[in-house]
């Protein structure tokens, strides 16, 4: 006579085959999918190179071109300005860092505005570098 550990046990092995199975199926199916997809793609790109039916590829390289020659150009003029300042894509020049200084509301110092949010993140004790001093220090 079988006591309900085996049913149990029974069942258990069934439910886990029955997944397995299911597993190795859609994993063939995506498989076959992600085949079917490559082989469209591969084909319709022969189809469309051998009856040149893809008259762009010249506009889109002369136009590829003409952009990387308009970002040299703007890289010249803005290195040539200013060298340590940033051009926008407005044509206004920036420092790379804020310069500004604020004093901060919870110990007082004198910060720079590029250094104000790390700085609030450790004087008030929030944030993602304070989260892991605080786990570090309990574990210790």
């Amino acid at each position: 006579m079988s006591g309900p550990n085996e049913d149990d046990n029974g069942k258990l092995v069934k439910f886990v085959s029955f997944w397995l199975c299911i597993k190795q199926l859609s994993s063939q199916l995506f498989g076959n999918l992600l085949n079917s997809i490559i082989a469209d793609v591969a084909s319709e790109c022969h189809r469309i190179a051998k009856l040149g039916l893809d008259r762009n590829l010249e506009e889109e390289e002369e136009e590829l071109k003409l952009s990387a020659e308009a970002r040299a150009s703007v890289a010249d003029v803005a290195a040539e300005t200013n060298g340590k300042y940033v051009m926008d894509i407005f044509g206004q020049t920036h420092p790379p860092v804020a310069n500004d200084v604020f004093d901060c509301m919870n110990c007082g110092r004198s910060v720079a505005a590029g250094r104000f949010a790390p700085h609030l993140e450790k004087c008030m004790g929030k944030g993602r570098k304070a989260r892991k001093a605080t786990r570090n220090s309990t574990a210790n």
